[in-house]
């Protein structure tokens, strides 16, 4: 059997899953304020762990946590651990970019005897065999945001980034009237997000747009930003950037800025810099234009969500699939927080507060 339920997520408007409901079911009240047109799949059969007495000792192995999604997505882990009884203990360990580091991280965490495993994975291949590993001791593993090969984990959590990149895609190649030359910018090397999110895009692309070049930027600005302007050195022509994060296209349009060279159609998130840049700099620039889609820091929240349910013997879907709505020109403006900083992503379950106290703005 192959259930599948859907249900939308409003801007800013409190989530119930009540039971009885295929894979979200399990999560109990939920609440996240999301982007409107965010819609929620649960995909793949119910499934069930052995229960175990709580309170719970959760572990969430972060890849790296080097820009700010990281930072808010952690900030909201540890308020939903802080906000739940069945969690005595949330441990964090940060894999530094490093993909060995972190499957040594995932290893301490199995002998540390966790009872539940949260993971960003560097790599989705390297991380699996740990991941199984903590499976088969009994640990409870919830890989999301960044997909795991296999299924030798308990549930997932997160977007298609394949299908995000599609979209964006498709997007960029339609916006450029499918012809013309494009960079694109990724984020961390060899990590899966990045690659089958590039895959998506390149399926999608029209037969007369032309690949210059391909660059991992980490999904960092400031880096986007130096590896842009040598771009821009060996390519006098760049009709288009594709990128996976909004950091980097920030950094991209910067950099154009600083060249002197006209903005151009971009892709990415929902990074406030990106949208801001936009307000300010499109009356100025013809042919400056955003298709991006959020990717929630919220989901998180969902995935320790599921592990609890299954720790306390409950059903869950494997997999939880987020399809967020394209932002664009039209309506970009619905997402822009023009005074909160540039580092915000704003599909966030965050209170205004609790943002300032991260950016100390």
């Amino acid at each position: 059997m192959h259930n599948m339920f859907s249900m939308p997520v409003n801007r800013r408007r409190i989530l119930q899953a009540g039971a009885g409901i295929a894979g979200l079911a399990a999560l109990h009240p939920l609440a996240a304020l999301a982007q409107e047109g965010v819609q929620i799949t649960a995909v793949g059969d119910k499934v069930k762990a052995a229960a175990k007495p709580g309170p719970y000792r959760i572990g969430f192995s972060n890849g790296f946590s080097g820009n700010s999604w990281r930072a808010m997505c952690i900030s909201a882990l540890q308020t939903e651990a802080k906000n739940t009884p069945d969690i005595a203990e949330f441990v964090v360990v940060d894999g530094q970019g490093d993909i060995n580091k972190q499957v040594n991280d995932i290893e301490t965490l199995i002998n540390q005897q966790v009872d539940a495993i949260l993971c960003i994975a560097n790599s989705g291949s390297a991380v699996a065999p740990a991941l199984k590993a903590a499976t088969e001791e009994g640990i409870v593993t919830v890989p999301f945001n960044l997909p795991v090969d296999g299924t030798d984990w308990s549930s997932y959590v997160g977007t298609d980034p394949e299908k995000k990149g599609a979209a964006l895609g498709k997007w960029l190649s339609d916006t450029l009237g499918g012809k013309g030359k494009i960079v694109a910018l990724g984020g961390l090397p060899g990590n899966s997000y990045t690659a089958a999110g590039w895959k998506g895009a390149q399926a999608n692309f029209g037969p007369e747009i032309e690949v210059l070049a391909f660059k991992d930027a980490s999904w960092e600005e400031d880096k986007a930003k130096v590896i842009m302007a040598d771009l821009i050195a060996a390519y006098p022509e760049i009709d288009g950037v594709w990128c996976d994060g909004g950091q980097v296209g920030a950094g991209a349009m910067k950099a154009l800025l600083a060249a002197g060279r006209p903005l151009v159609p971009v892709t990415g998130d929902d990074y406030n810099g990106l949208l801001k840049l936009y307000r300010a700099e499109k009356p100025n620039q013809p042919k400056f234009d955003i298709g991006v889609m959020s990717e929630p820091t919220w989901q998180g929240i969902f995935a320790m969500r599921a592990a609890v349910s299954l720790l306390k013997g409950e059903e869950v879907a494997k997999q939880q699939i987020l399809v967020p709505a394209l932002i664009t020109a039209a309506n970009y403006e619905k997402y822009i927080r023009p005074d909160l900083p540039d580092g915000v992503f704003t599909d966030t379950s965050l209170t205004d507060d609790e943002l300032r106290a991260i950016f100390k703005a």
